[in-house]
């Protein structure tokens, strides 16, 4: 039988999510691509996803995939270390007998420096449902 354009986007997904678990690395996942886009049957898209483990959808088994969460995986790497090192200098700032403000030149020009990639991130991606940029 035939493959439609459907069948091949469902095996994408399928390897897209293989690679995110890290199950198959960018260059296998492109030339796999490569392979179901060139496919016409489905006898032809089966040897692509043959090594892979199959996933289950039921609520008894493991999880596969994470729930997408409010932010995603970069922004939180991006920005822990911004807000762990400001509470700490705050806590410096406070121990210290909170004269000057100066904990304001730690926090604003870094973030600032954090906030202009992660809405350029966030604009780019929001149309496409990823979280990554």
């Amino acid at each position: 039988m035939r493959a439609s354009d459907a069948d091949r986007e469902q095996i994408v997904t399928k390897l897209r999510a293989a690679m995110d678990d890290g199950r198959i690395n960018l260059h296998e996942f492109d030339e796999r691509v490569q392979q179901v886009y060139a496919a016409r049957t489905y006898g032809e898209l089966t040897p692509v996803l043959s090594d892979l483990p199959v996933q289950r959808n039921s609520r008894s088994g493991p999880k596969i995939a994470a729930e997408p969460s409010v932010f995603p995986l970069w922004v939180k790497i991006m920005w822990t270390p911004w807000v762990f090192v400001n509470i700490l200098v705050i806590l410096i700032w406070l121990a210290t007998g909170m004269g000057y403000f100066w904990p304001f030149w730690v926090a604003v020009p870094w973030g600032l420096a954090l906030f202009i990639p992660s809405t350029v991130g966030y604009l780019l991606n929001k149309d496409k449902g990823h979280g990554a940029p």
